[in-house]
């Protein structure tokens, strides 16, 4: 079975206290090198865990288009250099972590 790249929206909230003991939770993009969906599912539940994170929310899990356009340039090649980034490992690709407060502060 071959794989494919995959990415994911995850709404996460914080298992343990955080520095920041106000922070409730957040949202991430992440790139994941995998067989197929469970395989994804089973990547993205392990790493939110070593990072004591738990899912609220898994928004989608798809293949990703690498000719995909963003908004932006500068976002389209963003997310060119994630998905580039893990076809090179079979370990999970975060985008950046947005973290918040209540349900309406993102910080």
């Amino acid at each position: 079975m071959s794989s494919k790249i995959y990415w994911t929206s995850i709404e996460y909230r914080y298992i343990k206290k955080v520095d920041k003991k106000d922070l409730k939770g957040g949202f991430v993009y992440a790139f994941i090198n995998a067989n197929d969906v469970r395989d994804v599912l089973k990547k993205v539940l392990i790493e939110l865990a070593k990072q004591n994170l738990e899912p609220i929310e898994i928004e989608f899990i798809s293949p990703y288009d690498k000719e995909m356009e963003w908004e932006t340039k500068e976002q389209t090649e963003h997310f060119k250099q994630l998905y580039k980034e893990s076809k090179k490992t079979d370990n999970v690709v975060f985008d950046d972590f947005y973290a918040y407060k209540t349900d309406l502060e993102i910080i």
